[in-house]
């Protein structure tokens, strides 16, 4: 358990890390708000049209504040908030579903500003506490959540409208996601749509912002980066053990601006779940050699500075246990804390179904 709540926590100190340091110089929390939400479950796969008994309330509270621009990227993204929501969720199912606590880290972008009006994207990751999940006997019918622990991953498109000097009021539609990575089964994972509404409060005067300046942004160049990562996963029937799951992984990319890189890369993937699989279908690979998967990828990159939000898609060249078709998925939190050395967390997926989280090592070659 110890291991599972560091490996959660790891994208809430690497985007808090920005935040302590400008509180360090003299506050950066300036705002408060207020949120309340109108939600349901979205069945997303097979066999949870139960788990949706209709609307139900979601409540949070958040701190925020301005970045104050002495960062390129403050200046890319038109200096957006940053700061920490604390989520409560009462999940519509009291029985089989239960109630849901969450702490997250997030990020407001500014997509548009003209007077008192603002379009924004909001974008939060971090951790959740469920009360209710997956137990034989008694609660069987609960196969989106199988432990209490789980990665909470909160987005919203929101307009908003300052309604005087103190008060700005928002409005919008987000998506909730539940999931523990498939560090246990059953994980089907909860994906949750809500209308929101909030209220914000200006508590201080936020720092004095420098006119963007473009200059700041670092030139285009290509980068070549080697990924070294292991994970584990579950197989069903519930109950079963954990199998061991190693990828290595390159990509060549080059960033468009100083928001977005892209890049095209390749994978090898080796897996005991794979062995296991097989063995169930009466197969068996010739040799350990056998059990390898090889893919190609495109990547897309969100980038913050020094870390980075990434999405993968790609398509495996071999694989001798296809029951997961040809493609797969990855996205995460990448982060460079030195000249050439990368931390990682990413989660490998298909599609809606995820495989494993991948937490390991990178280096950048050039």
């Amino acid at each position: 358990m110890r291991r599972t709540v560091i490996l959660f926590l790891f994208p809430v100190l690497l985007v808090l890390s920005p935040v302590a340091a400008q509180e360090s110089k003299g506050g950066f929390f300036t705002r408060i708000e207020g949120a309340g939400y109108a939600a349901w479950v979205w069945p997303h796969a097979p066999n949870m049209d139960h788990l949706n008994t209709g609307l139900f309330p979601i409540f949070h509270f958040s701190l925020s504040g301005t970045v104050n621009g002495t960062k390129p990227w403050h200046h890319a993204y038109n200096f957006p908030d940053m700061g920490i929501t604390f989520m409560y969720a009462d999940l519509g199912y009291p029985g089989v579903l239960g109630h849901a606590f969450g702490a997250f880290p997030h990020i407001v972008l500014p997509l548009l500003r003209k007077n008192k009006m603002s379009l924004n994207f909001r974008y939060g990751l971090g951790v959740a506490w469920l009360t209710n999940y997956y137990s034989e006997p008694g609660n069987e019918g609960n196969i989106a959540i199988s432990n209490p622990l789980n990665i909470l991953m909160n987005t919203s498109l929101e307009a908003g409208y300052a309604i005087s000097e103190g008060f700005t009021l928002r409005a919008g539609l987000g998506m909730t996601h539940f999931s523990n990575g498939k560090t246990r089964t059953p994980n089907k994972g909860l994906n949750i749509p809500a209308f929101k509404l909030a209220l914000m409060y200006n508590m201080k005067p936020g720092p004095v912002l420098p006119e963007r300046d473009y200059s700041r942004q670092t030139q285009t160049h290509l980068s070549l980066r080697v990924f070294g990562a292991a994970g584990y996963t579950r197989l069903y029937p519930p109950g079963g053990p954990a199998f061991a799951e190693y990828t290595l992984s390159t990509t060549l990319g080059r960033p468009l601006s100083q928001k977005v890189k892209l890049g095209v890369g390749a994978d090898v993937f080796w897996g005991l779940s794979d062995r296991e699989v097989l063995r169930r279908l009466d197969q068996e690979p010739a040799s350990p050699a056998g059990l390898l998967k090889p893919g190609l990828h495109v990547s897309y990159e969100h980038l913050f500075g020094k870390t980075s939000f990434i999405i993968q898609q790609g398509i495996y060249l071999y694989a001798a246990n296809n029951e997961d078709g040809i493609g797969y998925n990855r996205a995460g939190l990448r982060h460079q804390y030195s000249e050439k050395w990368l931390i990682s967390l990413t989660l490998k997926s298909h599609l809606f179904r995820a495989d494993y989280l991948e937490w390991g090592f990178g280096y950048r070659i050039f």
